[in-house]
């Protein structure tokens, strides 16, 4: 296959600048796939076939008992459809009651079982399993593909009829954090964000979701004062596209957040999932904090249609800025060539096929009244020759500039720029940050200023939870101020028990009361101080 041809494959091809070699590759792998489905079929393979339909299954795993907070985990799903006990997807995950786990299933009748290592032999067996729960996938029971908040309640162990030994991989479970799913917390240099990986996410969505299943990444643990900026990258892509703008970003007043996807996946159903994540406010819950979306590429289009999936619930997360970074709006005319001549066809395809339904469907519902879309776009074009319509070297800019995008948008930016190097574009991020700064976190100033400070840097005793030694590691000082009336309460009626608990009005309810009047207690000086220094 010559460069001309491979060109004729459209936006998918060019955009990640894949070679020949590559495309072949994941042909061949698709066709062996079909292969073996046809000669000995199971629902592990077919999930890999791109022109079958899967569902994403996100849940928790709660326990009423507090146990096992110390032990690996391991959530699989089990079928007897093609063969008996066929396991068809599993993720493991650091011991910690209520952690996130995300599975990838085709259509059928599933057995979810979790195993807890409990003897340390870093092997799980049918004696071990601390929760289970059934399931069943089709259309009509969940026509998005979409199963959210699905809880499997750890109990005391039982021993399974599914007589199956896993062992622990190698290089162990992800690890743990307080608040996200195990192995959300990573550095943009990890392996996961390298191109193979974000190449894999493409062609062979069902593997790359073995390694990122719950499609949710961070930098740090979670600080509840600063306002989360969600970055959503293009087809092919990574968090790590982002880079130059996250060495730039205020660390003391955002959090980055990152949603990483298999960007070969039917979009729709992409969309579908962002929304149940960052904006149903079940999973994340960020009550009045406002939210930020940074979006390249494809990444606006999904963020789009998620938009659209709004209801104007209370529960719901506000998305006050959506910033879109040279999105083809439009869809691109190049994957209606791919669609039809491709030796394979990825669900992104036939969604940015400006013909098809999704592209179409996209404008249905302006966007929610408190969103506010700031639209760059890209126009430089640096390529030798110079073939049909404008463009950044990638995307037509009638699409970026797509004229209901435009009317829906507030404002609209153009940087001369091809389509990866905006990114990293000096004027398109002082920009970005002139817009960002409209959004205002829901803490004080004053508030914002005592929590820059820091918190309390000495080790605390085991009489302090995990979660307690984190937040008063970075607002011990806030907390302070706040005990003290010195800093009014975010919010007032969830706030004033805590303040009058802390003065020895009122008894402590919570656990997290109870512990800072210990802190207190216990480091009278270190108080002071920081009442003497405001």
């Amino acid at each position: 296959m010559n460069q001309t041809n491979i060109q004729r494959f459209g936006y998918l091809v060019i955009c990640v600048l894949l070679t020949s070699c590559t495309y072949l590759k994941y042909s061949s792998v698709q066709a062996n796939y079909t292969k073996i489905q046809n000669a000995d079929p199971s629902q592990t393979n077919l999930k890999h076939l791109l022109d079958r339909e899967t569902f994403f299954v996100i849940g928790k795993t709660p326990s009423e008992l507090g146990v096992y907070t110390d032990k690996p985990l391991a959530i699989a799903a089990y079928s007897d459809k093609f063969k008996l006990n066929e396991r068809v997807d599993i993720m493991f995950a650091g011991g910690a009651s209520g952690t996130h786990f995300g599975l990838n299933l085709p259509e059928g009748k599933y057995d979810l079982l979790v195993y807890a290592d409990i003897d340390g032999n870093h092997i799980f067996d049918q004696t071990e399993v601390v929760g289970e729960r059934k399931l069943t996938l089709n259309r009509s029971l969940y026509p998005e593909l979409i199963v959210s908040q699905l809880e499997i309640l750890l109990t005391e162990p039982k021993t399974s009829n599914r007589e199956e030994n896993i062992i622990l991989p190698t290089e162990g479970v992800a690890e743990s954090s307080l608040f996200y799913p195990s192995g959300t917390i990573r550095t943009l240099s990890d392996p996961l964000f390298d191109k193979n990986m974000s190449t894999l996410g493409m062609y062979d969505p069902a593997s790359f979701l073995e390694h990122a299943p719950t499609m949710f990444y961070a930098l740090e643990e979670d600080e509840v004062h600063k306002i989360p900026v969600i970055f959503v990258h293009g087809i092919g892509d990574s968090p790590r596209a982002f880079e130059p703008i996250l060495n730039q970003l205020d660390r003391d007043k955002y959090r980055p957040w990152f949603f990483y996807y298999p960007s070969g996946g039917d979009l729709d159903q992409l969309a579908d999932f962002f929304y149940n994540l960052f904006l149903a406010g079940q999973v994340i819950s960020l009550g009045e904090m406002p939210v930020i979306v940074v979006a390249h590429s494809m990444g606006g289009i999904v963020v789009r249609e998620a938009l659209n999936k709004i209801k104007g619930q209370q529960e719901e997360n506000k998305v006050e800025l959506f910033v879109s970074i040279a999105s083809p709006f439009g869809g691109h005319p190049s994957a209606a060539k791919g669609e039809d001549k491709g030796l394979i066809v990825l669900p992104a395809w036939r969604d940015l096929n400006p013909h098809n339904s999704f592209i179409q469907r996209l404008y249905r519902k302006p966007l929610p009244e408190w969103v506010e879309h700031h639209l760059f776009y890209a126009f430089k074009n640096s390529s030798t020759l110079k073939l049909g319509e404008n463009n950044d070297g990638v995307v037509p800019l009638s699409s970026q500039l797509h004229s209901q995008a435009q009317t829906q948008a507030k404002q609209t930016f153009g940087f001369d720029s091809g389509h990866v190097d905006i990114l990293a574009n000096k004027q398109m991020i002082e920009r970005l940050f002139n817009v960002m700064s409209g959004v205002k976190s829901t803490f004080s100033d004053k508030s914002m200023a005592a929590l820059a400070k820091g918190g309390f840097d000495l080790e605390l005793s085991d009489e302090y939870r995990p979660t307690t030694k984190h937040l008063f590691k970075y607002a011990a000082k806030y907390l302070v101020l706040l005990a003290h009336d010195r800093i009014k309460p975010v919010q007032k009626q969830q706030h004033k028990h805590f303040i009058l608990a802390a003065q020895g009005k009122v008894p402590a309810e919570t656990e997290l009361e109870r512990e800072f009047i210990l802190f207190m207690q216990e480091y009278p000086d270190w108080v002071q101080g920081v009442l003497d220094s405001d």
